[in-house]
C-alpha cells in the first residue's frame, strides 16, 4: 500500500568547519570514494559538479548515457533536470517584475479571469512561485481525495488543462500554507507568454540561457540527441532497463520540462551570483519571499528551497521524473555549489509502489555536505575474499530470541543467511517482528485496540479513550467506529488476508507511543497509539516506518574476515544490514540498532 566501486571501508574524515576544510585533493579523493561506492552497487549513474570559490574542484561522470550504444556519460551529457526547471521559471518571472511588467502581488485573475473565478482573485503570482496557492488543481500529483492529474504521453494544450481544472477549489486560503504544486508553474509559464507576447521557450532562451552562456540547455527537446543521457529504471539493481516513453512535456511546461548539463547549471548559478540575470534585490527576493513548509525551518522560496545544514544556510532545488533525478544547491556564504544529474531511478516514481529509495541523489548530497562540514561518512563496503580457515566457513545457527534464529550457509564461494522460526519474518523486518520487552498497562490498552480492530468487535473500546472529544468520537460513536471499520476494510482490500499482530516498540517517558504491526497476506501495516499517563488513547496515527518483506534467504557479501554486508535495496527496497560473526555468536546491525544472537550447539 502507499501510505509510500570498489569501496573504501575506512571512514572519510574531514575538518571541523567549512573554513578549515581539507585540501581540494583530499576532498577529491573523498568524493571519489563516495561516488565509486554508489556506482559499484549501481546506486548512481550520471554527472556531478562541485565548486568552491567559483572554481570547479570535482567534476566526473559515472555509468552510461546509452547502454545500447555503449556510450558513457561525459561532462557534455544532457539530462532532463525535472523540477530544477522551476528555478529558471522563477528567474524569468522576477525579470518581468524588474522591468515593471507585473508584480508578485498581481492576482492570476488578471490573466485567467474565467479560471476558478471564486478564488483566482485571491491567488497571486507569489503564491504560485512559493507553492502557497492552496489550489486542489495539480499535475503529477494527486491528493487523498483524487484531486490532480497525471501527465500523459500525448500532448495537451494549456486551454485543455484549464478546462479540466475549471471546477477546482482551494485546500486552504492562499498564503496560509504550503502544498507543492506543478500546475502553478504551468500557469506561470503561460503568464510569461501573455505578458511578453512570445513563447515561453523563446523568452527563456533570450532572457536566461543566452546571457548565462548556457549553450546546451533547452526546453521540451534535447539540443543534441547525440549527447542525451537516456532515462533508465533499475537503480541499485543488477540491470538497468531503458524507459522508452514517458509523458509529453506540454503537461509540465515551466515546471519540469527543461534539459541541461552540469556545466550549464553551474553557469546559471554563477550568473545569478554576479548579477548577469537579475539585480541583487530581485535575486534576494527569490530566497526571502518564502512560505514555511512545516518541516523544521525549511521554507519554500521562489523556485528554491531554503534550509539549514548545521549552522549554514543551504539554498537548493531538486527534481525527480521517471528515469531522472537532480539537485542544484549552494552554501552561498561559503560559495560552495553542488550539482548532480542522474539518468536512472529505481522505478517510475509517478505510478509504481516501492518501499526503497527511488533515487539516492539526496542521500549522496547529504554525504557531500557532511564532508564539507568536516563530518565523517561511511561508504558502502568493499567485497573481499574470506580465508579458507575462517570461522564463517562452517554452517551454524544463531538464536536471536526464543522465536527467531539465523542460519549462515556457505556453498562454494557464496554465503547466504536464512531466517528460521516464527513466520512470517525476514531479517529486514526483525525489528518489527519481535515483541516489545515492556508488558504493562500500556501494552494492555494497545492489545485491546489491536484485537478490536482485527476482530471488528469494538465493544468496550470506549473505556480506553481519554477525555478528548475527538478520540471519544472515534472510539465510541457509530460514526467514528464506521471510520475504523472502513479503514480495516481498506487494509483487507489492499493487503489481503489478516494473519496476526504484535507490539514491536514502546517509547516515550510518561506519555507513551505504542507501535503495533498488523501482519497481512501481502503487506504489513503499522499503527501507533499515543497513550497518556492513565493508559488511555489520546491519539492515533499510521506508522510509516513499518516495512514489508517476506524474503527469508539473502546473499551475504563478505567485507572482512568476519563481517558481511546485506544489500537491502536489491531485496525489495529494504534497508542495508550488516552481520558480524564471532566464535560465540553474531551481531545483526540494523542502522544504529544491534541485535545479538548466540550460537546454537557450538
Amino acid at each position: 500500500m502507499k501510505k509510500a566501486v570498489v569501496v573504501f571501508i575506512s571512514l572519510i574524515l574531514g575538518i571541523n568547519s567549512f573554513g578549515q576544510s581539507s585540501s581540494n585533493k583530499e576532498l577529491e579523493n573523498n568524493f571519489d570514494g563516495l561516488f565509486e561506492s554508489y556506482s559499484y552497487y549501481n546506486r548512481f549513474i550520471g554527472n556531478v559538479l562541485i565548486s568552491k570559490n567559483n572554481h570547479i574542484i570535482y567534476q566526473k561522470s559515472f555509468g552510461y548515457a546509452d547502454t545500447d550504444g555503449h556510450k558513457k556519460n561525459t561532462k557534455k551529457s544532457i539530462f532532463s533536470i525535472a523540477s530544477l526547471s522551476k528555478s529558471f521559471t522563477a528567474v524569468g518571472i522576477m525579470k518581468l517584475v524588474e522591468d515593471g511588467k507585473l508584480t508578485l502581488e498581481t492576482p492570476i485573475s488578471t490573466y485567467f479571469p474565467d479560471f476558478m473565478p471564486d478564488y483566482s482573485n485571491d491567488i497571486t503570482i507569489q503564491h504560485l512561485l512559493n507553492n502557497s496557492s492552496g489550489m486542489e488543481a495539480n499535475i503529477g500529483r494527486t491528493d487523498d481525495n483524487g484531486n490532480g492529474l497525471m501527465p500523459e504521453k500525448t500532448a495537451i494544450t494549456f486551454n485543455e488543462v484549464l478546462e479540466k481544472f475549471k471546477e477546482s477549489k482551494l485546500k486552504f486560503e492562499p498564503g496560509t500554507g504550503y502544498d507543492y504544486n506543478n500546475f502553478g508553474y504551468l500557469l506561470l509559464a503561460n503568464i510569461i507568454e501573455k505578458v511578453i507576447g512570445q513563447s515561453y521557450a523563446n523568452f527563456m532562451e533570450q532572457t536566461v540561457f543566452k546571457p548565462a552562456g548556457m549553450k546546451n540547455t533547452s526546453i521540451a527537446f534535447f539540443n543534441s540527441l547525440n549527447q542525451k543521457a537516456q532515462p533508465y529504471f533499475g537503480l541499485g539493481m543488477d540491470k538497468f532497463k531503458k524507459l522508452n516513453a514517458s509523458f509529453h512535456p506540454s503537461w509540465l511546461q515551466g515546471a519540469a520540462d527543461m534539459n541541461s548539463t552540469t556545466v550549464d547549471l553551474f553557469k546559471f548559478m554563477q550568473a545569478l551570483d554576479n548579477g548577469t540575470l537579475l539585480k541583487s534585490e530581485s535575486m534576494n527576493k527569490l530566497y526571502t519571499a518564502t512560505q514555511a513548509m512545516g518541516v523544521n525551518e525549511m521554507a519554500s522560496g521562489l523556485g528554491w528551497v531554503i534550509d539549514k545544514k548545521g549552522d549554514e544556510k543551504w539554498i537548493y532545488n531538486n527534481g525527480l521524473l521517471p528515469g531522472y533525478a537532480s539537485v542544484m544547491g549552494t552554501f552561498s556564504e561559503k560559495n560552495i555549489k553542488i550539482i548532480i544529474l542522474s539518468n536512472a531511478t529505481s522505478v517510475n516514481p509517478v505510478i509504481d509502489e516501492f518501499q526503497g529509495e527511488v533515487t539516492f541523489v539526496p542521500e549522496i548530497t547529504d554525504k557531500i555536505i557532511s564532508l564539507f562540514q568536516g563530518k565523517s561518512i561511511e561508504n558502502l563496503p568493499i567485497p573481499t575474499k574470506i580465508k579458507n580457515n575462517s570461522i564463517v566457513n562452517v554452517t551454524k545457527e544463531y538464536q536471536l530470541d526464543n522465536e527467531y534464529s539465523l542460519l549462515i550457509k556457505k556453498e562454494g564461494n557464496t554465503y547466504s543467511l536464512e531466517t528460521i522460526g516464527k513466520k512470517p519474518w525476514s531479517v529486514f523486518t526483525y525489528t518489527f517482528s519481535r515483541n516489545a520487552e515492556e508488558n504493562d498497562d500500556f501494552s494492555e490498552t494497545a492489545l485491546f485496540f489491536a484485537n478490536a480492530m482485527s476482530t471488528q468487535n469494538f465493544e468496550g473500546l470506549i473505556n480506553y479513550s481519554n477525555d478528548n472529544d475527538q478520540m471519544k468520537g472515534l472510539l465510541g460513536t457509530e460514526e467514528g467506529l464506521g471510520q475504523l471499520k472502513g479503514m480495516w476494510a481498506n487494509f483487507l482490500q489492499h493487503a489481503g488476508k489478516f494473519k496476526s499482530y504484535n507490539i514491536y516498540k514502546i517509547d516515550g517517558d510518561d506519555v507513551k507511543n505504542v507501535h503495533i504491526r498488523f501482519h497481512f497476506e501481502t503487506v504489513d501495516i503499522g499503527i501507533v497509539l499515543n497513550l497518556n499517563t492513565n493508559h488511555k488513547i489520546q491519539g492515533m496515527f499510521m506508522d510509516d516506518s513499518v516495512k514489508t518483506n517476506h524474503i527469508n534467504t539473502v546473499k551475504l557479501i563478505p567485507i572482512s574476515e568476519n563481517e558481511f554486508f546485506i544489500n537491502g535495496h536489491q531485496n525489495g527496497g529494504m534497508q542495508d544490514l550488516k552481520i558480524i560473526v564471532s566464535e560465540k555468536g553474531l551481531i545483526l546491525k540494523d542502522g544504529s540498532i544491534n541485535f545479538k544472537a548466540e550460537v546454537i550447539n557450538p
